[in-house]
């Protein structure tokens, strides 16, 4: 299979597909470690928090919503964008990445910048969302290229894959090493740590990705700028809609467990801090092992199969998430490990599959409707997921508050993983259902 006609990049060979796939490190671990550590740094100290759960839920909630409305339009205005010297996609990774890191710093200067509660909340409201959106300005159109620069599956899985090992490892410096960094230096500093690596990655994809010789900026047959009709193009792919249903269902519980995880290790196994940075390095270590087996899942299987077989693994871990702590005979530091080794499985087919199978259908797009929208799909996408993400983060921090997140009263953390279990499990028969006929077409 060529790359479609006209496509802006060349295609990547060797190993630069390795190096573009080293710029997901750095986004990715941010977002990570807003994702673990922000409820536990505002709302940690019980007689004197920062700000309230709900405060911090909303804030969160609102962001994540913000950050959703701003996926297709940064899509449709990537997806538009004529670039002869640097292409739809590297203007926005490039002048994004600097706005997004003084954000995400922002954030951890909220108690010094801030006195009152309602100061404290505009200040994480604003710098929050601000972060949200740079996010998106440089993720949205970085995803938006894999499909341009890799000419079919077996390429896409590879590099895909190396994307997720990247992925995994700023998820393990954010759940894992930020643990020991904020130990050391607060939060804070384990903030500015990760942004100067953030900074250094993201520099990557722009000296190894070159714009392709015969690249002619001119729109597809059928291009249109129209942001609502580039949005209503996407839903009317019937594949898309059928995986985007199941997979949004899914990650609302997905996202439940994300944000409870910290107060699992920190309260409900009584762990510390440094010991829960190495229970989450165990869960790195094991998603990177299962990266290969996944490999292997979507040749057999496909793309939609291999996922559903991802699904239906994190639904019996998050009971698993449940149930266990509860015996009491059985230490925390062995039930942490445990939980941390299985989750890594599921974790690996998330990170590897949904990208993939995105750009099985962008390439079924083109020929059907002779429209370039990639990023508009990935835009989608981002929207989807981000309101799934803004629920789970607004629910859990309202359970804290109201059922409790302490040693002495933690039924609003042990509920978080039945209810995440449950949403997972509709996602998964949701994509049996949706896909049950088509799941070897894609």
């Amino acid at each position: 299979m060529e790359q479609l006609p006209n496509t802006p990049y060349r295609e990547l060979k060797g190993g630069r597909q390795i190096a573009y796939a080293a710029g997901h490190l750095g986004p990715g671990m941010l977002s990570q470690f807003i994702t673990t550590w922000l409820l536990l740094f505002m709302t940690g100290n019980a007689g004197d928090p920062i700000l309230s759960g709900t405060l911090v839920g909303t804030a969160t909630l609102v962001g994540r919503i913000m950050d959703g409305v701003a996926d297709p339009l940064v899509a449709n205005w990537s997806d538009n964008i004529r670039g002869k010297r640097m292409g739809r996609r590297l203007p926005f990774m490039l002048l994004g990445t600097l706005p997004m890191i003084f954000c995400f710093l922002m954030v951890w200067l909220t108690p010094q910048m801030a006195q009152t509660e309602l100061a404290r909340f505009i200040w994480l409201f604003i710098f929050l969302n601000g972060f949200y959106f740079f996010y998106t300005v440089v993720v949205n159109p970085y995803f938006a290229l894999l499909p341009e620069i890799a000419k079919d599956d077996k390429q896409r899985v590879f590099i895909q894959s190396f994307v997720s090992v990247f992925g995994i490892l700023g998820m393990g410096i954010a759940l894992g090493a930020s643990g020991f960094l904020i130990n050391a230096v607060g939060y804070l500093g384990a903030g500015i740590a990760l942004s100067v690596i953030c900074a250094l990655v993201m520099v990557i994809p722009a000296l190894i990705i070159k714009v392709n010789k015969d690249y002619v900026p001119a729109p597809a047959p059928n291009q249109t700028k129209n942001l609502f009709k580039n949005i209503v193009g996407a839903f009317q792919n019937d594949k898309f809609v059928k995986y985007i249903i199941g997979f949004a269902t899914f990650f609302i519980g997905f996202q439940l467990i994300q944000y409870n995880l910290a107060f699992v290790t920190t309260v409900s196994l009584g762990l510390e801090k440094g010991m829960a940075s190495t229970l989450f390095i165990v869960s790195v270590v094991c998603a990177l092992a299962f990266i290969p087996l996944y490999n292997v899942f979507v040749k057999r299987f496909g793309t939609v199969k291999s996922l559903m077989i991802s699904m239906a693994s994190y639904a019996l871990v998050a009971l698993l998430i449940m149930a266990l702590p509860q015996i009491g005979s059985i230490s925390g530091t062995v039930l942490g490990f445990a939980l941390m080794a299985l989750l890594g499985f599921p974790y690996s087919g998330l990170m590897v599959i949904p990208n993939v199978l995105v750009s099985e259908i962008i390439d079924d797009d083109y020929r059907r409707f002779e429209v370039r929208r990639e990023a508009m799909f990935f835009g989608v996408q981002g929207l989807v997921n981000k309101l799934a993400t803004a629920f789970a983060s607004f629910a859990v921090g309202v359970l804290h508050d109201l059922l409790g997140s302490s040693p002495e009263q933690s039924l609003g953390i042990t509920i978080v993983a039945p209810i995440a279990a449950v949403f997972a499990i509709v996602g998964f028969f949701v994509m049996l259902q949706l896909n049950r006929k088509k799941a070897d077409a894609l």
